[in-house]
């Protein structure tokens, strides 16, 4: 602007000494071309500064609306077109435009493109407002999130704390394989775009490394520290990796600093959630990715949306309220809606007594803390009970815990709570501490889901309910209503042909995931193994067990009926139970391990 003004008073010299010195004129004529054309493009240079200073101040000044680098666009309206413009200002600073401007957005880490939002749920948008203009506070009447698809669209404004925290309730949205987009406005200025999220079923995957590993932990590298066995387990023995562009994930990373949602690496890159191409889903939870592939071919119009938060090795009381686990990866999460919760974990706290004794009452505490951040009393979560597995010496108490966790009175809520059992699952390879067979544990648990989502009983195998004495000296056991229909002794197969693949809906429209499980078990002659039972010495020993209709009948192993003394019954109740013959029902779905008091 200096040399502007400098260029006109060089001017206005040039035009006095002309009427000074008229026989100059004509030589000078030249000169005052030149120079006007030095003029104009002084001046446009100076339009090009001014526009940049004005343009760019909300991404360099005091305006800045970045809520995580490179995870979204500014845009100047909700629609499908993407705009690098953002506020404007005024020539007076007290101006409501100009300080639009000045007005900053944070959004929470996993607030990003290709989020997905919950179908049938307010859509929570929540964050941090700030202004950097002295004596001036945000307005929430100023402050509104729109979300629009095509022609429609929905808005809400914020309410605002002292602090600057702010949220936005959006009214419930149908879900949809379109992208929706959601913009955050200021005074009508728009300070934040995210051009593409969606709405569908959205689930929490927690727990340890049963829920967590993925291919790359497998295998990416040499000398994985994952990949035990020494060769037992080989690529092709792996689910085949999904690949489907309506399934997205954002996962945490294993960190615990701060209070916000950490990132895994491969989404802080990204700045997104990831679609579950056949690359990005190497890092993607195989349990979880096998349970999205289910409910994706079930519900093919609702997209799936999969928050990763498992982190393997970690015991139960960090994922609880007071752990540095609950802390970072779903504290933060509050107020966002969810459709459910998958939890796999066990394994760590299967290391000594005292932490598989505190195991149920820690599991029930862990579902209520949930069902309180995703403001839902019931809201449906899922477990796997622990899989076979020598190495930890109280693996049968924490599976034990876990099925008591079904029954705990303590749950706020017994609702929509469900176990899958693993025992017959893990393809041979129990040895391994990261078994095989997460395809039919997320077909399993799909099913369940599935049968909550829909008001239908949750189909589980036979769950024992009581032991009781008959007059004839055996003790009869009875299951929970619904579990035991058509008992039948079968003998798993622990080969790599069991496995889960996703029914013909088209041909079967009654199928469920549960008929797309395949060599998982066969019908076998063998009576019935694994049944033991004890009197006051508490020397266990083997029981001969009979189906007869829902219930079984157990006898003495020596042939004697007279079991008047028991006290005790058991079934499976090892870490690591060799399996031969084991009760299955019709629904092909395994009775729990147990321990229960005759009465």
């Amino acid at each position: 602007m200096t040399i502007f003004v400098r260029i006109v008073a060089k001017m206005a010299r040039l035009r006095h000494a002309d009427m000074l010195y008229p026989r100059h004129a004509e030589g000078d004529a030249l000169n005052r071309k030149r120079l006007a054309r030095v003029i104009i493009a002084a001046a446009v240079t100076a339009a090009i500064l001014v526009a940049i200073i004005v343009g760019c101040g909300p991404k360099w000044g005091d305006g800045s609306a970045n809520p995580n680098a490179g995870n979204a666009s500014s845009s100047n309206s909700s629609g499908d077109s993407s705009s690098s413009s953002t506020s404007s200002s005024s020539t007076s600073d007290d101006s409501s435009a100009n300080y639009a401007t000045r007005v900053s957005v944070q959004l929470p880490s996993c607030y990003m493109e290709n989020m997905v939002f919950q179908r049938g749920k307010t859509l929570v948008v929540k964050g941090t407002a700030q202004t950097s203009q002295r004596g001036k506070v945000v307005d929430p009447t100023q402050l509104i999130t729109t979300i629009s698809q095509g022609k429609k669209s929905a808005s809400a404004q914020a309410k605002i704390s002292k602090n600057g925290d702010f949220t936005c309730t959006l009214p419930k949205q149908k879900a949809s394989l379109k992208p929706y987009s959601l913009t955050i406005l200021y005074n009508e200025t728009t300070l934040l775009t995210l051009k593409n999220v969606y709405v569908g079923d959205v689930f929490i995957a927690a727990g340890q490394s049963n829920m967590e590993l993925n291919y790359s932990q497998y295998y990416e590298g040499s000398g994985n520290s994952y990949n035990f066995g020494g060769g037992l387990i080989t690529t092709d023995d792996l689910p085949k990796q999904l690949s489907d562009n309506n399934v997205h994930f954002v996962a945490s990373a294993n960190s615990s600093k701060g209070t916000d949602f950490p990132l895994r690496d491969v989404n802080e890159q990204a700045g997104t959630w990831l679609e579950a191409t056949a690359d990005n889903s190497q890092h993607f939870s195989y349990l979880a990715q096998q349970f999205a592939m289910q409910l994706r071919a079930a519900h093919p119009n609702v997209p799936i949306g999969i928050i990763q938060t498992a982190w393997g090795g970690t015991p139960i009381r960090r994922h609880v309220q007071g752990g540095d686990i609950y802390a970072n990866h779903i504290a933060p999460l509050e107020g966002f809606h969810v459709a459910g919760v998958l939890w796999y974990q066990g394994c760590n706290d299967s290391t000594n007594e005292a932490t598989a004794l505190a195991y149920e009452s820690q599991m029930t505490l862990l579902i209520n803390q949930y069902r309180e951040v995703f403001d839902q009393d019931d809201l449906p979560f899922l477990y796997v009970q622990l899989a076979r597995w020598p190495g930890y010496q109280y693996t049968q108490n924490v599976r034990f815990a876990q099925l008591n966790t079904l029954s705990n009175a303590g749950l706020r809520n017994a609702s929509n709570v469900a176990m899958t059992v693993s025992l017959d699952t893990d393809k041979g390879t129990s040895t391994l501490i990261h078994p095989l067979g997460k395809d039919i544990l997320g077909a399993r648990m799909a099913a369940q889901y599935l049968a909550m989502s829909e008001g239908k009983t949750i189909p589980n195998g036979p769950l024992i309910a009581h032991a009781k004495h008959a007059s004839d000296g055996t003790i009869v056991l009875s299951f929970q209503n619904g579990t035991a229909t058509g008992l039948q002794a079968e003998k798993p197969n622990y080969s790599k042909t069991e496995s889960a693949t996703v029914p013909d809906y088209d041909a079967n429209p009654d199928a469920t995931p549960l008929n797309g499980i395949s060599n998982v078990a066969t019908p076998t002659s063998t009576p019935l193994q694994g049944f033991e039972i004890a009197d006051d010495s508490g020397k266990w020993v083997s029981a001969t067990a009979t189906i007869k209709g829902d219930q079984i009948v157990l006898s003495a192993a020596d042939g004697s009926s007279n079991c008047n003394a028991v006290t005790q019954v058991r079934y499976w109740w090892s870490g690591n139970p060799v399996i031969s013959s084991l009760l299955y029902n019709d629904l092909g779905l395994p009775a729990s391990p147990f321990i229960a008091v005759v009465e």
